[in-house]
């Protein structure tokens, strides 16, 4: 299991460098001076940093493609503990905005706070050995955000638990995957109730994200395994990332 998911609240921050020529500048700043100025911060335990792969998986599956364009999308990832996550973030945010100064070429898309609902991990064979990276987590996370009837809830993460991550983690790759729910006290009507979190773990993460998207289509859905819950809303984080590796 790696370092992320035995904290029981996370935040998930997308990130985008706004100018490709100064790609190197963005991340020395946020490596080097956000970074410790993050885990500084009461409240937060750590903070990871992973960066989109922008994988190409055809028009059918385009929304896992950024929807920055040109623009290079980070993820940095906090484990939180603290009784209200939430005001921790909102915190953080307002006393970064006044105190530590934001490189101009960073745009904050999207910042989210979830708390933990339920795990599985793989019972398969691995196919190779496991990475251990030196920060504990993964090599790559699948982020799919979702929306769904709030008084289907519970009926949701049951499909989720017992039926969807259980047919997941048969796939070559993927070996956890992790369910959160918003701690957004007033979230909008299209807004992601529910994040799940997918732990990569292959030489080929893009191939891994392709098998479960083509066996959805093949397999899952015809068979009537398939979520008849989600409903459309706005995912902007949704997307296949890779482990950065800090400056």
């Amino acid at each position: 299991m790696s370092e992320l998911f035995p904290a029981k609240s996370i935040a998930v921050e997308v990130i985008a460098c706004t100018d490709p020529a100064r790609e190197g500048e963005f991340n020395y700043w946020h490596d080097k001076k956000r970074i410790p100025y993050l885990r500084s911060a009461p409240g937060i335990v750590d903070v990871f940093r992973y960066r989109d792969l922008k994988p190409h998986l055809g028009e059918e599956f385009k929304r896992f493609t950024a929807a920055s364009g040109e623009f290079t999308r980070y993820l940095t990832v906090y484990r939180i503990n603290d009784p209200d996550p939430w005001a921790v973030m909102k915190s953080l945010t307002q006393s970064e905005t006044g105190d530590e100064e934001i490189i101009d070429c960073a745009a904050v898309q999207d910042l989210t706070v979830w708390d933990f609902i339920a795990t599985r991990r793989t019972i398969r064979p691995m196919d190779r050995a496991e990475t251990h990276l030196p920060d504990g987590m993964p090599e790559a996370l699948l982020l799919y955000y979702s929306n769904h009837d709030p008084a289907r809830r519970v009926e949701h993460d049951d499909w989720w638990l017992n039926t969807h991550a259980h047919d997941l983690l048969e796939t070559p790759g993927l070996v956890q995957c992790s369910r959160y729910h918003t701690l957004n006290p007033n979230p909008t009507e299209r807004e992601a109730r529910i994040l799940n979190v997918y732990e990569i773990d292959a030489a080929d993460p893009e191939a891994v994200l392709l098998r479960v998207l083509q066996d959805d289509r093949d397999v899952r859905r015809p068979q009537g395994r398939f979520s008849s819950f989600s409903r459309e809303g706005d995912w902007h984080g949704t997307g296949l990332y890779r482990h950065w590796d800090l400056m």
